[in-house]
């Protein structure tokens, strides 16, 4: 087979996963939205600064939403980098101690909400997945992410990794 007719074959066999990962993002995010306004006044997606932005296009990804089984029950779920109050701006001071991580689970007849306040870092987010080796710096340990996480950076310097584990969100110092 041509290099041409594989790259055809991988593109219409990726494309309507993509698309289906994407409808079942969008379907998630309405009831997600719905209980961050019942819980916070003045929410929104948090800003971020250009370099972020920019290197986030790059990977193809959306550096205040990410989607995975966090809890790993099969479903798709899906995390949000929000603030709350009224400073939207990117190198605001006091801008860790108004971000949360909202992460949406899917519990096929609900949608439950958690959230991670005060985030390790706050410049983005993205999914480790289920399977990935990583370095604890705070228990100078090896571990395997046993589903996928979602992962906190501060922008080329360090991050977290928080894991859904016996109902609640456990942190991992993962880059330094």
């Amino acid at each position: 087979m041509s290099r041409l007719r594989i790259a055809v074959f991988l593109t219409l066999a990726i494309s309507p996963m993509a698309a289906h990962a994407q409808r079942k993002q969008t379907m998630l995010l309405q009831p997600c939205e719905a209980q961050l306004k019942a819980k916070f006044k003045q929410w929104r997606f948090a800003p971020v600064t250009p370099e972020v932005a920019k290197w986030a296009k790059d990977q193809h990804e959306n550096p205040t939403i990410a989607s995975g089984d966090f809890d790993g029950n099969g479903r798709t779920d899906l995390a949000l980098l929000i603030q709350d109050g009224p400073a939207p701006e990117p190198d605001y001071s006091g801008r860790l101690d108004s971000l949360n991580i909202a992460v949406c689970l899917d519990l096929k007849t609900s949608v439950k909400l958690y959230l991670i306040d005060n985030p390790y870092c706050g410049d983005g987010i993205t999914r480790a997945r289920k399977g990935h080796r990583y370095y604890d710096y705070e228990k100078q340990t090896y571990g395997t992410y046993s589903e996928d996480g979602v992962s906190a950076y501060c922008f080329e310097k360090a991050g977290a990794t928080y894991v859904f584990e016996k109902g609640a969100f456990r942190q991992i110092v993962d880059s330094d």
